[in-house]
């Protein structure tokens, strides 16, 4: 048969110790799972190669421009205005003042916080925030988005 178990301690600690045991065996076994999840998933991504069949010389381009665009702002170099090419959304930004165009692009482009944002224009946090979700506002509506 089998050897009875003696405790040492109360019962309670002994449950509350199974539990924390049983949790974090569950906890690692999912983070485990996940971590395969996406090693299965680069591995896919690595071995799918397209051909030429796949993808049109349009398409191909566009890829190559967009691959290019993300390689610069990995370095740090971001477009300019005049560098994009959704018309709609040019002559929404020039409609724009000067200082909700430099907003938008420093919290976009750059990746600044509202507080860091402040600091370089020189107004408070709040200040920011306004101006800058009022020019989105501006440009959804100048492109016909949602108002929200």
């Amino acid at each position: 048969m089998k050897e009875e178990q003696k405790y040492n301690g109360s019962k309670t600690r002994n449950y509350f110790t199974a539990y924390l045991l049983a949790s974090i065996r569950g906890k690692r076994l999912r983070y485990l799972e996940k971590q395969q999840k996406i090693l299965f998933a680069e591995e896919n991504l690595e071995d799918k190669e397209y051909t030429d069949a796949d993808i049109s010389p349009e398409e191909r381009l566009e890829l190559e421009q967009k691959e290019q665009l993300l390689m610069e702002e990995a370095q740090g170099i971001y477009p300019e205005w005049n560098e994009m090419t959704d018309i709609s959304l040019i002559e929404a930004m020039f409609s724009l003042q000067e200082e909700e165009r430099k907003l938008i692009y420093q919290h976009v482009f750059e990746e600044h916080t509202f507080k860091e944002m402040s600091i370089l224009n020189q107004m408070t946090e709040e200040r920011c925030k306004g101006a800058y979700y009022w020019a989105i506002r501006k440009i959804r509506k100048r492109m016909g988005g949602k108002k929200s």
